[in-house]
């Protein structure tokens, strides 16, 4: 028999009790359990909380007394941010609940987006807020798999337009608890395949087909939104068996402080010790917003709108450089095995001769750098090939049959 599922509701009840309760009545009302969390620090409960704000403070060592005493929010907050993170983490271990919602302002939100950032990738996150859709929550902010719910009017209140959107948030919530289930055992290695869209790259459909035909289980993992980060968590949950990470390209937008949704790529594999084969796919080029508004230290550079929200921009050759010892030094790093392949004629799709990235000279201080910076024993493997060439496709799966093989028999 199925046990009956759990919400954690988070929200601050001495300003934002009442809707708190409102979520609650909501979700319990189609059968799931709620455990409330009380994150506030400011006066009376509208309600008492399963888990008071007391103990979220001693969580942190602190009292709610010695909170107030500071006479600072935003210090007092993050003190019982820290208490949060440290009992949600402890809560679900113990299997207390299987689901999350929080809502609140910009306080209520910086609290929820710490304590949700160590749960496992899968677990149903949901987080309404009033800053939800701005320049205030980062791709880095959220890390993860999250439902933001941008409310049209300040959670200040059950008026009309506040009930509704908490209602559409918590039946969320419990759509997503209620019908969340363990994943299963896996038969098959699980291979992280990473890509961008069909345009400039396009092996993926090749590789993925071969590798499914082999009897691997294929994840595709688009590099220039937040799902290169939430590989990286997969792969540190123990989750992925071997890495093609054909296509890095937020280490080259991290170090050119280009827009990059997934910093810190390229590390999870060589800490877990599984298979990798690495390829220099996208690199050349780093995304930003709109031409528009591309800023000044940019200005003068080759760039190119890819649609209405994103463009690309090319990296100088020193950049170029650069990246190829970064790549090459977290490489280094790896406890399994490595091997490296780089298709000489070209990184994307415009990046051919005619074509408006192509840039020879870039590839070749890549290629040269990467080359001299590798430790010895990572396998180099260099083709007179376009990355989209079919040749391409089909080395590299043929290298991959091979390592994940070798090393799952």
């Amino acid at each position: 028999m199925n046990k009956t599922k759990t919400i954690l509701i988070i929200a601050t009840l001495d300003t934002k009790g009442p809707e708190a309760l409102f979520v609650k009545n909501l979700i319990e009302e189609r059968g799931i359990r709620t455990l409330v969390m009380d994150s506030g620090i400011m006066g009376d409960t509208y309600f008492n909380a399963d888990i008071p704000a007391s103990k979220v403070a001693g969580a942190a060592s602190r009292t709610l007394p010695e909170l107030a005493s500071m006479k600072d929010e935003s210090k007092a907050m993050a003190e019982m941010a820290k208490g949060a993170e440290i009992l949600v983490s402890e809560l679900f271990e113990r299997g207390e609940f299987d689901g999350v919602m929080a809502l609140g302002g910009t306080m209520g939100t910086a609290l929820a987006l710490k304590a949700l950032r160590k749960l496992p990738i899968g677990v149903p996150k949901v987080l309404v807020s009033t800053v939800a859709l701005s320049y205030f929550v980062t791709p880095q902010d959220v890390s993860a798999d999250l439902i933001m719910f941008q409310v049209a009017a300040d959670i200040w209140g059950l008026n009309r337009l506040v009930k509704r959107d908490l209602k559409r948030a918590a039946l969320a919530a419990v759509c997503a608890t209620e019908n969340e289930e363990q994943l299963s055992e896996q038969v098959d290695p699980l291979i992280s395949l990473t890509t961008l869209g069909g345009s400039y790259l396009k092996y993926t459909p090749a590789v993925k087909e071969r590798l499914e035909n082999e009897g691997y289980e294929v994840a595709v993992f688009h590099s220039v939104s937040m799902q290169g980060a939430i590989m990286e968590r997969i792969i540190e949950e123990g989750k992925v068996d071997g890495v093609l990470d054909l296509c890095p390209f937020e280490v080259l937008a991290e170090l050119c402080g280009g827009y990059c949704c997934s910093p810190g790529r390229m590390e999870a594999a060589a800490k877990m010790g599984i298979p990798q084969i690495v390829a220099p796919g996208g690199i050349g080029i780093f995304p930003w917003g709109s031409l528009e508004n591309i800023p000044e230290r940019f200005r003068g550079r080759l760039a190119k709108a890819h649609n209405e929200i994103t463009s690309a921009i090319r990296a100088s050759e020193e950049e170029m450089a650069e990246t190829a010892k970064v790549m090459a030094s977290k490489l280094n790093r790896s406890t399994g095995p490595v091997i490296v392949v780089i298709p000489e004629k070209g990184f994307f799709e415009y990046d051919r001769p005619g074509e408006f990235f192509y840039y020879p000279e870039g590839r070749k201080i890549f290629i040269e750098t990467m080359r001299d910076n590798l430790r010895p024993e990572i396998e180099f493997v260099s083709m007179d090939q376009h990355i989209n060439d079919p040749g391409f496709a089909e080395k590299v799966s043929n290298i991959a049959l091979h390592l994940f093989k070798r090393v799952h028999t």
